[in-house]
């Protein structure tokens, strides 16, 4: 199997046409499809965006509504978001029988979970889930409700007995006394995840971004500038294929918004402690995307170097140790980046093949000054062992290629393996 760069592009499968066409920003849901039951809660409201998250990562929904979720949200709205009809009742082709691959139930209401735990299957919702359950196919929920309710003993009760035979349980959003509907955007990448963990067999990526810091006193500091928007792109990707994200940042104003678990690291010390600890905490590819310092202040002064005191001020800088040079991911996944100004196409691709070499990576980004900003981003891919380099542009579409190239290499060294 080769690990095609152009692998990345989202299925455009699932798109409809005029005002029911989503825009894909994932293939992670291709090839999914997912019965999403919404119940009587407020959290209703947000079913429509979750839908059309769903559908962002390549998935078809079919949507069903209880008549407890129809006081909230509209048969008509539901269809919209999934481009297709609303199931509501029975029907003489027993479309109540789980034949998808996955439901999510969100809102999940404290009545819905009820009939549920105690195997009621007079609504076709709850028939629908207790078929899930019998078929030993993934079944996510999303409990809505007031604290209170949450709180209730019967309430937990059921929770327990339905966690006991398959069904996961999702975070709410605790908020003003309530168990609230999550962010849609972010519970459409928690239920990817989910879903996509067991084909990757619980791999974990490292993953560095943002920028680092050389201190001159403890409130000084030189630092390059990293908006963080790549590295969040590409974690966030990571983990709704399914891995384990450990991501290590340094400072920077956009962080992703789903992970594994994530690490502040100012300095270059804090950056390769923390990258190294992931390593050895079992993350097996690594995506070093941080902007590391190069050059660092040789002296760090305690406390503030008066302003009033001197006129002038010499900061004298030492060469810092490449912290890529020093990360050994045991998979070789190894994903580098470098930012250079100036560059020909000729001497983008010299570079590429030296870089590769120099720090024994699977795939290297040669990103052009000139053509990267908060807007855009043009970038050159050469991956280990291929002659041509790609051009890849846009942050999403850079973000996407550097997660299939990890994800075809995983697969790869499994089928061989």
């Amino acid at each position: 199997m080769t690990d095609q760069i152009a692998d990345w592009r989202p299925n455009q499968a699932t798109s409809f046409e005029g005002d029911l066409q989503v825009e894909p920003i994932s293939s992670a849901l291709v090839g999914w499809t997912i019965d999403v039951v919404v119940s009587g809660s407020i959290g209703a409201v947000e079913s429509v965006r979750l839908i059309r998250s769903l559908r962002r990562l390549g998935a078809e929904v079919v949507p069903w509504l209880t008549d407890g979720g129809a006081q909230f949200v509209t048969p008509l709205a539901l269809a919209w978001a999934a481009g297709r009809d609303v199931r509501r009742h029975f029907s003489g082709t027993a479309s109540h029988l789980a034949t998808a691959d996955a439901c999510i139930i969100a809102p999940a209401s404290a009545s819905l979970l009820a009939r549920l735990a105690h195997g009621l299957t007079d609504t076709p919702t709850s028939a629908l889930v207790t078929s899930y359950l019998g078929s030993g196919r993934p079944v996510l929920a999303v409990p809505n409700m007031h604290d209170s309710l949450a709180a209730a003993p019967t309430v937990q009760r059921n929770l327990h007995m339905l966690a006991a035979i398959g069904l996961r349980v999702l975070p709410a959003r605790l908020e003003e006394g309530k168990h609230k509907f999550p962010e849609p955007r972010v519970l459409a990448d928690h239920a990817a995840h989910i879903l996509n963990a067991a084909r990757v067999g619980g791999r974990g990526v490292l993953v560095t971004m943002g920028s680092t810091r050389g201190y001159i006193d403890d409130v000084r500091y030189i630092s390059n500038y990293s908006s963080g928007a790549l590295g969040s792109a590409m974690a966030e990707e990571l983990y709704r294929l399914g891995y384990q994200t450990q991501v290590v940042t340094g400072a920077c104003p956009v962080r992703p918004k789903t992970y594994t678990q994530l690490t502040e690291a100012l300095t270059n010390a804090d950056m390769e402690a923390a990258a190294q600890a992931a390593l050895a905490g079992g993350a097996e590819a690594a995506v070093l995307a941080a902007s590391v310092l190069d050059f660092i202040p040789t002296e760090r002064v305690s406390g503030k170097i008066s302003s009033t005191s001197i006129e002038t001020m010499t900061v004298t800088m030492r060469k810092a140790a490449k912290i890529i040079a020093k990360l050994q991911p045991k998979s070789g996944i190894k994903v580098g980046f470098k930012l250079e100004a100036m560059l020909t196409p000729e001497r983008a691709e010299r570079l590429a093949a030296d870089y590769i070499r120099a720090y024994d990576l699977s795939l290297v980004v040669i990103n052009d000054l000139a053509k990267v900003d908060q807007q855009r981003h043009e970038a050159l891919f050469l991956q280990a062992g291929q002659g041509q380099a790609q051009v890849v542009t846009g942050k999403q579409a850079v973000a996407l290629a550097v997660a299939a190239h990890v994800h075809a290499r995983f697969t790869n060294h499994a089928q061989l393996g």
